[in-house]
């Protein structure tokens, strides 16, 4: 075979990769451009451009800032933000972050938090927000009501729930959720704790509407703290709106009574053995505050109840004054 057949024949084995390839880019290009497009939806007035090409798309974009302004207030910033999505799944974005700052309000409470990273994973699918996820390492803010807090590990995690088909119409169903999950929390000048934290929306409306939701709405919170010793208090409690305040009533389960009285006081906290056997208190407050809360239910016969004098004193549990 001459050079030219040659030539050819190698040209037409290239052939189908070369069509291959611009047919990907030209895919490629409208994944691209649908991405360009929901982000300058997320970030009006900014100019954004994909990169990323073959197995990603990727923006980045300096001082970025997304508000939603409202009866709930939500607000994102960040000194630079990296977005990330691979070509063929739209639904869920992948987020990382440096100088972080997250704030949310409603009905007078403003809780904010702030950190030097961040990342996150966003999944939208059906107009419905699957699973919004957001990890804080070092991170510092306040929950809008008591002390200041740090954490040496955040981690949020937020999502739409839909009623099952079988459904009780006359029970205000699940809408939305919120689980918290720290490690190395302080409140104020308090010792470390790990927290968990389960918050569950209910109601007849979906949370896209907080008036239509709040006409019938609750959220049901469940909360754990812990120290190296063990479980220092459970609380139970159900959150219900109450024009422009929120409504917060339930029980604390604590092998610490003095310390949660003294963290929800403001003051001091004595020293304190753990018991043996938790106590059940009562708690029922407006949200935001307006001063120290009172709690009900700490036994007359506490001095003289039975203390697990092996384990370590109730640690302190902050101030609510930070």
């Amino acid at each position: 075979m001459n050079r030219p057949n040659r030539r050819w024949s190698l040209l037409l084995a290239l052939l189908p990769l070369v069509l291959g390839l611009g047919g990907y880019f030209v895919a490629w290009r409208g994944w691209a451009a649908d991405f360009e497009a929901a982000l300058a939806g997320w970030f009006p007035g900014r100019s954004v451009v994909a990169t990323g090409f073959p197995y990603r798309l990727e923006a980045e974009l300096g001082g970025a800032v997304r508000r939603h302004d409202g009866t709930v207030q939500l607000a994102l910033a960040a000194d630079r933000l990296r977005l990330n999505r691979g070509p063929w799944r739209p639904e869920l974005t992948v987020l990382q972050a440096q100088g972080v700052q997250l704030s949310a309000g409603l009905a007078g409470l403003a809780a904010r938090v702030q950190a030097a990273s961040g990342n996150a994973s966003l999944h939208l699918a059906d107009g419905r927000l699957q699973r919004l996820s957001i990890v804080l390492p070092d991170a510092a803010g306040n929950a809008g009501f008591g002390p200041d807090f740090t954490a040496t590990r955040l981690e949020l995690h937020l999502r739409e729930r839909q009623p099952g088909a079988a459904a009780d119409a006359a029970r205000p169903q699940p809408r939305g959720q919120l689980v918290i999950g720290a490690s190395g929390l302080k409140l104020g000048q308090g010792a470390a704790l790990s927290l968990d934290a389960d918050l569950v929306a209910r109601g007849r409306q979906r949370l896209t509407d907080y008036a239509a939701w709040a006409s019938d709405g609750v959220v049901d919170v469940g909360l754990t703290a812990r120290d190296a010793s063990g479980e220092v208090l459970k609380l139970d409690a159900s959150i219900v709106p109450l024009g422009r305040q929120l409504r917060l009533a339930g029980t604390i389960t604590t092998v610490c009574p003095l310390a949660v009285q003294a963290l929800l006081a403001g003051t001091p906290a004595p020293a304190e053995q753990r018991l043996r056997s938790p106590v059940r208190l009562a708690l029922e407050t407006a949200l935001p505050a307006g001063g120290p809360v009172a709690i009900s239910g700490i036994p007359a016969d506490l001095a003289g109840r039975a203390r697990r004098g092996q384990l370590p004193p109730c640690p302190q549990l902050g101030s609510r004054r930070g």
